[in-house]
Parts: C-alpha cells; structure tokens; sequence
C-alpha cells in the first residue's frame, strides 16, 4: 500500500452514521502522548494530524480522508485519531468521559476494521493497557499493538519487547515503529491493507 494523500475531515465526540460511512476505518488508539499523531503523519508523509508535547491535546475523535493506491488499484479510507487515555492531569470525570466516547464510537461504527493501539517501547505493560486488552478481546475486536519510539531502543530490546508482548497478548501481532526513522512504517501499512481487504 502507499498513501497518496491524506485531509483532516473533521472532529467529533460521537460516531456520526452520515458522511464518510462508505469507507473503511483504521482507529488510532494509546495513551496520551504514545505518537498518535506522528505515526498519522508518518504514515501519510506529511503533517495533517496535530502533534504536541503536551499530554492529553487530542480531546475529540479526529478524521482524516486517505488516498491509497495499492496493487494498481486506488481507493480512500479514514484514519481516526482518538484521545489519549491515561494521562494523570486530566479530572477522573473527563477521562470517564473519554472512555464512555471512545467505547460508543467502536462498538456502534461497524466501518472500522482495526484498532493501531500504539504503546511507547520503553514502557511496560500495567493495568490500564490490560482493562483495554480485555476490551477489545471481549469485544471480537480486531487490532494491532505498534510498538512507538522504536528508535529510543536498540534492536535487540526492540526484538525482546515485540516477543514478550505477543505472548502477553494472545499472539496478536506487534511491530516496531519510529515516526522519527520511518521504521516499521512498510510492515504497518502492509497489515493495513490486509485489514481493509480481508
């Protein structure tokens, strides 16, 4: 697959059943300040989404329109960008109230064939990513855990971390990428279209 363009479409707090339902979705999802954004915008080869040092800046659903071609043939989907979960600044209240959005939105958007739950290499696992773990199990959701800043670790960590979590998460697939190197960008728009296609 390569990405021939990419547009910010608009921002929502609740899935919307008009406008961009005829496309398959790719949903974005991670704590606060995982890459969200870069990744976005690393994958489209420009900057459409917005990127902040600042954890928590995402408070709605953003969509992004991406044209695509692969294998000789072109088409367009939409690329979600959710809020980050996790950040201990944000009030309880704001974040329940994140959760409940996020929840509503996947669980009635039957447009969306993945979930990229993005998660910083250098971190570990605690039990927020495991309550989302849970989720998306019970639910039948289909995702991908993408290993961010894979550029911050050397190879052989990377290597270890991507074992690790795979056994961890059931065998579900996890790829190592870096928004700053380009790393993994290929293998993760690869499973992308695999996930559009299947």
């Amino acid at each position: 697959m390569r990405i021939l363009n990419g547009e910010y479409v608009k921002s929502i707090l609740r899935f919307q059943a008009e406008g961009e339902r005829g496309l398959a979705e790719i949903s974005f999802v991670g704590r606060s300040n995982v890459g969200k954004s870069s990744t976005i915008n690393t994958l489209v080869g420009r900057k459409i989404a917005r990127t902040s040092s600042t954890p928590g800046a995402t408070k709605a659903i953003n969509l992004f329109r991406i044209s695509y071609e692969s294998e000789g043939n072109r088409g367009a989907l939409i690329f979600s960008d959710f809020p980050g979960f996790g950040y201990a600044k944000v009030s309880r209240a704001v974040s329940a109230g994140w959760q409940s959005m996020i929840e509503d939105y996947v669980l009635t958007n039957r447009a969306i064939r993945t979930i990229i739950w993005l998660f910083d290499v250098r971190r570990e696992m605690d039990d927020l990513d495991e309550m989302l773990f849970d989720w998306l199990t019970e639910n039948n959701l289909a995702f991908c855990l993408v290993l961010t800043k894979a550029d911050k670790e050397s190879k052989s960590v990377v290597a270890r971390k991507r074992k690790l979590l795979s056994d961890a998460l059931g065998g579900n697939r996890v790829l190592a990428f870096s928004s700053k190197s380009g790393q993994g960008k290929d293998e993760l728009l690869s499973y992308i279209s695999e996930s559009i296609t299947a």
